[in-house]
């Protein structure tokens, strides 16, 4: 494991996660160790169960209807939980929260050629963390580019509340490609984020975004993502319970929300 580093954060870097939602650290992970992350997903694909988006195995996941992604991964794999509480990455979670992290969620997005986008949406309003939010920790194991399906966010959205579906996004729930958020704001505009492989991206719970769809013919966009809450975290949708510390041992403080959150018990909390 690498040994943390130092200075987690640039000036820069802190001032565009606090006005924008996001930033992009580089060299978190060392290069040998996206290697093995890749290296260990491609075996990970093959694993009995039904561990995929959609309760699916690897082989019945249709990318023309679902993301291709393994769904907390860190629940079969103690080297996935090694990567989810990856020191380098626990050093910028912790400057960026004020206090340290709890880790919540692993996924590993394969995002195939011709593999559709993401739905805009709020990660919080699916952890439902209260009282305060969420961070993802988003890793480009491929360069991630507008050709490939890179992320879409919509600067400053962070700031805003949590925006409830309507009645017509409530029935496609959060198909690809389309927002499951019920009035968008007009006046925000998503823009592209291009990550090169290897580099983190840090955003917030509330930050709007989504991914669009994969236009090569012969290029991938895989990514691991950890999702994290403070450790001053009261609750977590159930989807996301039990949570660990940095150290990768259960913590028993925080509760199983079963509840729904600002939008009303009609959403629940879900795995997105």
């Amino acid at each position: 494991m690498t040994t943390p580093i130092v200075s987690p954060l640039t000036i820069d870097q802190k001032r565009q996660f606090d006005e924008q939602g996001y930033c992009i650290v580089p060299d978190l992970f060392s290069s040998g160790e996206i290697a093995k992350i890749e290296a260990f997903f491609e075996q990970y694909k093959h694993i009995g169960g039904r561990v995929f988006d959609g309760d699916l195995t690897y082989e019945e996941v249709d990318p023309s209807q679902r993301q291709v992604r393994a769904m907390n991964p860190h629940r079969y794999s103690q080297q996935v939980v090694d990567w989810l509480v990856h020191p380098n990455v626990a050093a910028v979670l912790e400057e960026l929260l004020d206090k340290p992290a709890l880790a919540a969620q692993t996924m590993y997005y394969f995002k195939p050629p011709g593999a559709k986008g993401q739905g805009m949406h709020q990660d919080n309003f699916y952890l439902v963390a209260q009282p305060a939010t969420c961070i993802a920790a988003w890793t480009a194991i491929d360069e991630a580019d507008v050709e490939n399906g890179c992320l879409y966010v919509v600067p400053g959205s962070h700031r805003g509340d949590i925006l409830c579906p309507s009645e017509r996004s409530k029935e496609r729930w959060l198909n690809y490609g389309d927002s499951h958020i019920g009035q968008f704001p007009r006046d925000q505009k998503p823009v592209p984020v291009q990550v090169p492989r290897g580099s983190t991206m840090f955003f917030g719970g509330n930050l709007i975004h989504g991914s669009g769809p994969n236009r090569t013919s012969d290029r991938w966009r895989r990514t691991f993502i950890g999702h994290y809450i403070d450790e001053a975290s009261e609750q977590v949708a159930k989807w996301y319970h039990p949570v660990l510390d940095m150290r990768g041992a259960v913590v028993s403080s925080v509760q199983q929300y079963e509840g729904g959150g600002p939008c009303g018990d009609g959403w629940r909390g879900a795995e997105h």
